[in-house]
């Protein structure tokens, strides 16, 4: 990752992000989405909200995965969007409390992904950035928040069949 483009806000991430953490990989996807779903990416990034944070959190060689309410047969990474001047920092660990009411800290940034939203292929769009940290949790108990199912530790190299596409990529 490059410093450059540092006029816009996600220019402005990724320097903090590489300034903190050191260099890292990009991945830029485009997803052309519908009209109402674009107008709420639209309002999101005007408000310096779209995109997100998740967090690979480690204890001991096991692996903190959560289900979430809304796709409850998924284990994924504790995680979620900004709220409105949140860095993306202050998000992953907000989440990881909220989601499995666990402290943690980080020390890594393991995957970024530039997501550019569209009505059409290759369209004016608007850009967000995911975050996926690594991070280490002060302890091993579980209080899954609102609107998690479930919060478990799992060893790293035995993990649930059903898991996010990320957390298989970065574990698998």
């Amino acid at each position: 990752m490059s410093a450059a483009g540092i006029d816009d806000p996600v220019g402005r991430q990724l320097a903090g992000l590489e300034r903190e953490y050191g260099s890292f990989d990009v991945h830029t996807e485009e997803t052309v989405v519908p009209r109402a779903a674009f107008t709420d990416c639209l309002r999101a990034s005007e408000a310096g909200n779209l995109g997100g944070a998740r967090v690979l959190v480690e204890r001991d060689g096991s692996v903190l995965l959560v289900r979430y309410e809304h796709s409850p047969a998924v284990w994924d990474l504790p995680g979620g969007s900004t709220e409105r001047g949140e860095r993306l920092r202050e998000t992953a660990l907000a989440r990881v409390e909220a989601d499995a009411g666990v402290l943690a800290s980080l020390s890594d940034v393991v995957r970024v992904v530039k997501q550019r939203f569209a009505l059409v292929e290759g369209g004016d769009g608007v850009t967000g950035l995911w975050v996926f940290f690594e991070g280490e949790a002060d302890d091993d108990a579980l209080e899954p928040g609102d609107d998690v199912a479930e919060a478990a530790w799992f060893d790293a190299a035995d993990l649930p069949d059903a898991v996010a596409p990320e957390v298989a990529d970065l574990l698998g």
